[in-house]
């Protein structure tokens, strides 16, 4: 009876040390798989160690330290200069291998990072919170300035620069990237860059495409009216007018003037013929000063994606009604609005819909920026999705078979 207790707690300790060792090592590959994933950069203190041989034939560990150079490389006393910034510690011990392979027959080297730098990058302008920020390694520039509080309402998403410092200059068209996914220029940072996100300038914008943007509710125009021979020598007044939800503008001289759904080159020659009443040889232009007096901006996955002048208390689910809805794409439960002044709001739309949930259904402001996002779907779902349709066919036929042989037994 002993000896069967005795192999009891005997095989209990066995298994309960197996299982220790078992976590560890299991442990122990994980952080190894996440550390051969680190990315290594300028500035970077690594460790390289490899097996050499004495002069009697034994091997031995030998370790040296390096610090990756400003142009990305190391000298190492048997190898010369080797360049690594820019590959993961698994690339770089595959690279150093082949390496050593001159020198030995079967080296075995590691990699391992002893201190990262710690990248600093200077974001200013038309965003949330300027100021110097530390970022982890390969971290791109949409990412950055989104999770940092993004930009204002009156930021320039198409002309974002990033100086470096060794003075080269990038531009970045984040609402290009946001609106096709073209990674084109979204860069990874690096230490000292300088991001800048500038002005929206719209008169800038729509001076070059003044015969092709059609006016709409909520332009902001300037008009301008001279007489062609005091242009020079007693230039008009600019004056300003907001385009109603009717589409009009109530001139000083001309009084009620439709200019919705024209373009600004029409609505120029409209007024000039107007002018004639007043003026020898009108010259009239129009500017787009703003958009909209209010305004929201709409990205992501929704039908229309633009930007939408708003007139009084709209609330968030009825505007995304009025502007034709979302994609199908398009994930219902996390909405987020990024305003001018405090915190990001996410707004669940599915919880809306069918739990009559309220609470985050926010009126909107001027300014606000609505980011739908893409829904993350796995292969089942997607694959359920296109099932579908033939499940409810299938459905049907069997109720058809089954109401057929209901009513047509012998």
């Amino acid at each position: 009876m002993r000896n069967i207790f005795k192999f009891t707690v005997l095989g209990i300790l066995l298994l309960t040390n197996f299982w220790i060792g078992y976590s560890q090592t299991e442990s122990l590959t994980i952080e190894s798989d996440t550390d051969a994933m680190i990315m290594l950069q300028v500035a970077d203190k690594i460790t390289i160690s490899y097996i050499d041989v004495d002069g009697r034939g034994n091997p031995i560990q030998r370790s040296n330290v390096f610090t990756i150079r400003p142009d990305g490389t190391i000298f190492h006393e048997l190898l010369g200069t080797v360049t690594l910034a820019g590959m993961t510690v698994a690339e770089a011990e595959v690279l150093l291998v082949d390496k050593f392979s001159q020198f030995f027959n079967q080296p075995r080297v590691a990699v391992s990072v002893l201190e990262k730098t710690t990248i600093k990058v200077i974001l200013y302008g038309e965003v949330s919170r300027i100021g110097v920020f530390p970022i982890k390694p390969n971290t791109r520039v949409a990412e950055f300035i989104i999770e940092n509080g993004g930009t204002t309402p009156e930021a320039d998403l198409s002309r974002i620069t990033v100086n470096r410092a060794d003075g080269n200059k990038i531009v970045f068209d984040m609402e290009k990237y946001l609106f096709t996914n073209d990674p084109v220029n979204n860069v990874v940072l690096k230490d000292k860059d300088k991001v800048i996100v500038p002005r929206f300038k719209v008169q800038e914008k729509y001076g070059r495409l003044s015969k092709n943007y059609v006016l709409q509710y909520g332009n902001v125009l300037e008009i301008t009216i001279n007489e062609m021979a005091l242009m020079e020598t007693n230039p008009a007044q600019s004056e300003t007018y907001i385009i109603d939800s009717e589409g009009n503008i109530f001139h000083r001289l001309f009084g009620l003037v439709h200019l919705g759904g024209l373009t600004v080159d029409k609505s120029q020659e409209i007024l000039a013929e107007m002018a004639r009443r007043y003026f020898r040889e009108p010259i009239v232009t129009v500017d787009v000063l703003e958009l909209s007096s209010r305004n929201v901006f709409v990205f992501g996955e929704v039908v229309r994606p633009g930007i939408y002048p708003i007139e009084g208390n709209v609330q968030l689910a009825e505007f995304l009604a009025n502007i034709g809805g979302l994609t199908d794409d398009a994930d219902l439960r996390e909405i987020i609005i990024t305003r001018r002044q405090g915190r990001p709001v996410e707004f669940n739309l599915e919880n809306f819909l069918f739990k009559r949930d309220d609470s985050r259904n926010v009126f909107l402001e001027d300014g606000d920026r609505i980011i739908v996002q893409k829904r993350k779907r796995g292969f089942i779902y997607r694959l359920s999705e296109k099932l579908q349709p033939l499940q409810t066919i299938f459905q049907v036929l069997t109720t058809g078979l089954t109401l057929y042989l209901i009513f047509n037994r012998p």
